[in-house]
């Protein structure tokens, strides 16, 4: 171990630079590393995180690539700042410390541990990667248009049947790029119970449905749904052996990045509209 390198300053990212970091970089080139307690990543995690609690740490560091940059973080940056310390005992060359940890980071979390959702991947219950990942992008779909069915409101319904629109154009870039020569093309509507994010279709309908008053509780949702089914892509990229697979997933995670986006942008205008009318008087 290199004695010197606890005597050497990490790098640092607030957690605005780490917001822009995050979005500009593709997933599969940087590393997330989360160094808290499982029940503490349970609780919420940035998206796409490995956890490895930090006294776990040397035991586990041939589970991460010395080659990346890799941005630590914890609760607070207390624990993160060790383990940057450790990186570079290691020879990790760029690495940075999220000052503040969690606690400071203001942009969107995941919720659940390490390894949720990861039983539709490792369960054997699809034949290849790519037939998982259409009928996970088809569920989501399905979920919208469930949505917009049972809405009363043409602006509501609208909006839902845009977001669907996007899972349209997951499929077919998927069948493009990822879709096996042996493969068949699943059916739309028949991805049953799954859905991207490793979430429960039916979980989200009853517990949701009750709670969709206006187009934002329509897009808080989708940012849910998407911040989920990211952080889920991610660690399976992450986590898979297999070099197409890791790429298939690598490349869903970039495009939940993008929908995210548009989701973020439409949500600003909503909210700058809601505030710029005009107040009646009571």
């Amino acid at each position: 171990m290199n004695w010197k390198s606890f005597f050497s300053s990490s790098k640092k990212m607030t957690a605005d630079q780490a917001r822009v970091f995050l979005k500009e970089n593709a997933a599969e080139a940087i590393q997330l590393l989360d160094v808290r307690q499982p029940r503490e990543y349970e609780a919420h995690h940035l998206p796409g995180a490995l956890l490895i609690p930090l006294k776990e740490l040397l035991s586990r560091i041939n589970e991460l690539d010395a080659k990346k940059t890799t941005l630590v973080y914890c609760a607070s940056g207390v624990r993160s700042k060790a383990a940057c310390q450790i990186l570079m005992s290691q020879n990790y060359k760029d690495v940075y410390n999220l000052t503040g940890g969690i606690k400071a980071w203001n942009g969107l979390t995941a919720k659940g541990a390490e390894d949720m959702g990861m039983e539709f991947f490792t369960s054997g219950e699809y034949k290849d990667a790519f037939t998982m990942a259409y009928k996970m992008e088809d569920g989501l779909q399905q979920l919208y248009f469930a949505f917009a069915d049972t809405s009363r409101n043409e602006e509501q319904k609208k909006m839902l049947l845009k977001l669907a629109s996007f899972e349209d154009k997951h499929k077919t870039k998927l069948v493009e790029d990822f879709k096996p020569a042996e493969a068949d093309i699943p059916k739309q509507g028949d991805a049953g119970n799954v859905m991207e994010g490793g979430f429960s279709r039916e979980m989200i309908l009853k517990h949701f449905k009750p709670h969709l008053y206006d187009q934002e509780d329509i897009l808080n949702l989708a940012m849910m749904l998407e911040t989920q089914a990211h952080d889920l892509y991610s660690r399976i990229a992450s986590k898979s052996d297999d070099e197409v697979t890791k790429k298939l997933f690598f490349h869903l995670a970039e495009e939940e990045k993008q929908h995210l986006s548009f989701i973020a942008r439409e949500l600003d205008v909503l909210l700058n509209s809601n505030r710029n009318e005009p107040q009646k008087n009571e």
